[in-house]
């Protein structure tokens, strides 16, 4: 009988403690400046990119608050089908920083999924 309850409440502590993730953490990765940077007018993105990527896999799993929190607001937002959507960042400054602007700068892609999870991390630059 004590070796039942035992393992209830290992089991109990077991799903409790499986359900509280911290936030995200990438090492060396400076939150701030790349929420500061909106568009990538500043090129801090561009410096912190490399980063990101190394270790991308951090914020996959993640709900989009989350995420928002971590990045910041999304310089643009992209509607996909099944009830996906894209956060987009700008890695490069965008035509809306002026004359250092690029037309079609490098944009960081978050996409989530119908659940409103992180499933993937991608980059495009057309």
């Amino acid at each position: 009988m004590l070796q039942h309850k035992i393992s209830w409440f290992i089991l109990i502590v077991i799903l409790v403690t499986s359900g509280c993730r911290q936030e995200p953490y990438i090492r060396t990765f400076d939150q701030l400046s790349w929420q500061d940077d909106q568009n990538g007018c500043n090129g801090d993105r561009i410096n912190q990119f490399g980063i990101l990527m190394d270790q991308q896999n951090e914020l996959l799993g993640w709900k989009e608050a989350t995420i928002r929190n971590y990045l910041g607001s999304p310089d643009y937002h992209e509607l996909y089908v099944r009830n996906q959507k894209f956060l987009i960042y700008y890695i490069e400054p965008t035509m809306a920083c002026g004359t250092v602007g690029k037309e079609n700068p490098l944009r960081l892609y978050v996409r989530m999924d119908a659940l409103g999870q992180s499933k993937e991390i991608s980059l495009k630059n057309n």
